[in-house]
């Protein structure tokens, strides 16, 4: 027999107006080929950033509207993470320090280094990282996974729609993946030896919506809005900027903290030329 699945109404309504939004998709998919990149707030090995934290804050529009209790469990953290980061400046390597292999969203959008490609169809959008990270966006005018179904990841759960060439995204069920099992997610985790830009945390009810265009050929931009009524007072208004990759041509993924093939240099991550073949043996005379 197979079982009821209850759907909520907000998702009844969402998936409405997605299949509103032009499901197949506009008449022409725009062309976002290649690959992109974040336009600053890019970290380097440190923990800490290429550019100064007052660009930073100005381009990410940086403005947490967090509730008094967040915003004491933030401070808390921010206390922790500077003694880290002193430690780092100091040349030392603190015992809590991890490799992130895994970014999640909505990290992999906002202060990665990571480069990206775009697949945009009718049907789907899908966003796939160097990290081998991968965002699936469904435009066929389905709604969110039921509920009874639905269990939070470091991606979350992402149904969108069209409106002309700009792709409106709506994802829920996202989860830290490096915090507990039931909690929420960490917008981002930035820091330098000079400042500490506030660490956003959300809880698992977090929802996010964002409208992604092309500003230009070679810039995308995103704007992210996020509404998590357990942990802001308000919805917390973002824009990100991607630029596209000139020297790179095709996907090249990456280990999670840079290797021989591509070692992070000014924070990102590079393509280095393959090494000289090993030299043969010389014969031995017969």
């Amino acid at each position: 027999m197979a079982r009821k699945r209850l759907v909520p109404a907000a998702a009844i309504v969402i998936g409405c107006v997605a299949a509103m939004g032009a499901s197949n998709g506009p008449a022409v998919m725009p062309d976002w080929s290649g690959q992109w990149e974040n336009v600053g707030a890019t970290p380097d090995a440190t923990g800490g950033f290429n550019e100064s934290l007052d660009w930073v804050l100005t381009h990410l529009q940086w403005s947490p509207p967090l509730n008094a209790a967040t915003q004491a469990k933030v401070d808390a953290m921010q206390a922790g993470e500077r003694k880290r980061l002193d430690a780092v400046a100091r040349g030392e390597n603190p015992a809590d320090a991890f490799k992130a292999c895994t970014f999640g969203y909505p990290g992999l959008m906002l202060d990665t280094p990571l480069m990206f490609e775009i697949l945009p169809t009718p049907k789907e959008t899908t966003i796939i990282f160097s990290s081998r990270e991968i965002r699936h966006i469904y435009t066929d005018g389905r709604p969110h996974t039921p509920k009874d179904e639905l269990w939070a990841t470091p991606w979350g759960d992402s149904i969108g729609h069209w409106e002309g060439q700009t792709l409106v995204m709506d994802t829920i069920a996202v989860k830290d993946p490096y915090g507990p099992p039931d909690g929420g997610s960490a917008v981002a985790a930035f820091g330098d030896v000079e400042g500490f830009l506030t660490i956003g945390v959300l809880s698992q009810q977090a929802h996010f919506i964002e409208r992604m265009r092309m500003i230009d050929p070679g810039h995308l931009e995103d704007q992210m809005t996020i509404i998590d009524p357990a942990n802001l007072t308000a919805p917390w208004h973002m824009r990100r900027t991607y630029e596209r990759v000139q020297q790179i041509h095709r996907m090249v993924y990456e280990d999670c903290e840079g290797e021989d093939r591509n070692p992070i240099v000014d924070g990102k991550f590079t393509l280095a030329p393959p090494p000289d073949e090993a030299p043969q043996p010389t014969p031995k005379p017969k």
